[in-house]
């Protein structure tokens, strides 16, 4: 298989990779033929479901109760993603879990990602350890990934898993412990039909991707270029697939001014709040909805006391935005802003500003390989029963880093659900065993061609 990357440096000759087989090679000049004249196509044909085939998803129509014991017990483990414990308690149970299928485990260091911050407030991020595992075999190498962390914190008073009928609630159910277990038990499947050891597929499992895979980030794409295929289990929404999405990055920003008495020293008195204040409407205003570039300020602090001027005040930025350039144009700006001074005389020296930012996912953009991925596995889903749409998205995954370095990608495998990153999170319970049958079919396939 040659793989149509933008990326030169991760691009593998089509003589290595002759085992993909000339029906793949076909169907993909006439995706790359249909993406160059309509940007899109759906109209792929899959052969009928096998008798091996059958087997298998028969097999899993008989563990939905197991599937949801499993995402009850792993939903009740808070594992938010400065949760270092919680995170690694489900790293233990996923790597037993793997070991028992004949995987090899590997751990991939996480580290301290030092931050600018206030006096006291002390932001550092320390990161859990990431998990590999890996067998090998025959066939196309394919890269399953998926994240064990979520944004709800220990104190967070959304904690537990619920269930109404086919309707489940719990921090993660969809994003993405849902997922993980897709994943596992389309694993399980082909294990339990005899055909996973003949296989070569790799697991990663990251800790810290709802913070933007900071210290992940490497081993993606170095294991992004070394396999055919990437798979990412984030939630299926409800019944889409996503094709595209914009890129994403974040800053923080730490305001350094001068304490004094509100009441006796006002003047004296050089307000990073009131300097933080300043920089956030600069900073709101950068958003664009005609381009596609938006900005969030989520979360500011600052300030000691009412009664005296704040010595310090900080923030976190969100940034999204569809083209390369435009992330790149948008950390210029927060530089600007940032190395400005609006509140106070500029040449005074009082206010000062640290600032750290990073574009920790690029634009996930199409391409001919990845349609052809996209349509297989609708086409795959018909044949299940399942009608999947497209949708695009504001949201990264990790599949927007391997992508971008030249692997395929398909990052929304898991399970249907909603309200993500929020107390309304939900997900479709009968979309666990729809979505495990949809993935075992799909990586068959995928490691035969």
């Amino acid at each position: 298989m040659k793989r149509m990357s933008s990326d030169a440096t991760h691009s593998k000759s089509l003589d290595a990779h002759n085992a993909i087989g000339l029906r793949k090679t076909s169907l993909l000049l006439l995706s790359a033929f249909l993406f160059s004249f309509s940007g899109y196509a759906q109209d792929t044909v899959e052969p009928s479901l096998n008798t091996e085939e059958l087997e298998l998803t028969s097999w899993l129509d008989s563990q939905e109760g197991n599937m949801l014991e499993m995402l009850e017990r792993i939903t009740n483990i808070n594992s938010g993603s400065l949760n270092k414990q919680g995170v690694n308690e489900l790293a233990s149970i996923f790597s037993e879990e793997l070991q028992q299928l004949g995987f090899s485990l590997s751990t991939l260091p996480g580290e301290v990602i030092e931050m600018p911050s206030c006096p006291g407030s002390d932001y550092n991020i320390d990161v859990a350890d990431h998990i590999l595992a890996s067998k090998s075999g025959s066939g196309a190498k394919l890269l399953l990934m998926g994240h064990l962390d979520t944004v709800f914190p220990p104190d967070s008073p959304f904690q537990k898993f619920s269930r109404e009928g086919d309707t489940m609630y719990g921090p993660g159910v969809s994003d993405m412990k849902g997922g993980l277990v897709v994943m596992l038990y389309a694993l399980k499947a082909l294990n339990e039909n005899g055909e996973l050891e003949d296989k070569s597929i790799t697991v990663l499992l990251n800790s810290d991707e709802e913070i933007g895979s900071l210290t992940s980030r490497k081993y993606l794409e170095e294991q992004a270029t070394m396999h055919d295929w990437g798979l990412v289990y984030e939630s299926s929404g409800n019944n889409r697939l996503t094709r595209e999405r914009k890129g994403l990055g974040q800053a923080r920003f730490v305001v350094h001014g001068r304490a004094s008495h509100a009441g006796g020293a006002h003047k004296q008195g050089r307000s990073a709040i009131k300097e933080l204040a300043y920089k956030i409407v600069q900073i709101e205003n950068m958003t664009d909805y005609e381009t596609g570039v938006t900005v969030n300020v989520g979360v500011v602090s600052g300030g000691e006391a009412r009664n005296t001027i704040a010595p310090c005040a900080e923030a976190l930025i969100d940034l999204r935005y569809p083209e390369a350039q435009q992330g790149i144009d948008a950390i210029a700006q927060f530089e600007e802003i940032f190395g400005s001074v609006f509140s106070y005389p500029v040449d005074s020296g009082e206010i000062t500003t640290q600032s750290w930012t990073n574009l920790h996912r690029p634009a996930k953009i199409a391409t001919p390989e990845s349609d052809y991925l996209l349509n297989k596995t609708i086409a795959i889903g018909r044949l299940l029963g399942q009608e999947l749409g497209v949708s695009d998205s504001g949201g990264g995954t990790d599949g927007s880093l391997t992508q971008a370095v030249g692997l395929p990608t398909l990052d929304s495998l898991g399970s249907d659900g909603s309200g993500a990153h929020s107390n309304r999170e939900q997900g479709r319970v009968s979309s666990l065993v729809e979505r495990a049958k949809l993935s075992a079919v799909l990586i068959r396939r995928l490691a035969a061609e």
